[in-house]
């Protein structure tokens, strides 16, 4: 299975152990696994998610795939819920980055932390609301505005407990 082929492109990755992966990838070859990770094998990177050839049981193109989440099968996944466990330095790293179908899907994952009486936790409450804030003055696209005004809104009800 050659990696080359998905640079770029939106693929679903499924793991050795199972787990599947969504999103825009970047292919690096095994020079810069060499280089940066002392494993000299070629890889595809989502997010800040770098998985190795030997990792993968199996990579698809998503491209052309038109569905409810767009090319995506749902409307977050492995990565974003990865990416909002991480913490506020993850989540805001992806909210300020130029993947726009990977910063709805992390809004779209953290609504679970804002509903009010819910059981899902935070432990970045008042960072990721100002995240939330300064998104909304430096986001033109109206699906971020909106997804980041719900989350703000939320908050204001109550939502997002912070762990102690």
């Amino acid at each position: 299975m050659g990696l080359r082929e998905y640079d770029g492109t939106c693929v679903r990755i499924v793991l050795n152990e199972g787990d599947v992966y969504e999103g825009f990838c970047s292919h690096h070859g095994a020079e810069y696994g060499e280089h940066e990770f002392g494993r000299a094998e070629e890889s595809l990177q989502i997010l800040s998610f770098l998985i190795f050839k030997s990792e993968i049981r199996d990579v698809e193109s998503l491209e052309g795939r038109e569905g409810p989440y767009g090319m995506f099968s749902e409307p977050y996944g492995a990565l974003e819920e990865m990416t909002v466990e991480e913490g506020i330095d993850a989540i805001a790293e992806v909210l300020f980055s130029e993947e726009t179908e990977h910063i709805r899907r992390v809004l779209c994952c953290l609504e679970k932390y804002f509903l009010p009486g819910g059981s899902y936790r935070l432990t970045c409450r008042a960072p990721l609301v100002d995240v939330l804030r300064e998104l909304l003055t430096v986001s033109q696209d109206p699906r971020i505005r909106d997804g980041a005004e719900t989350l703000l809104d939320m908050a204001a009800e109550g939502g997002a407990e912070e762990d102690a």
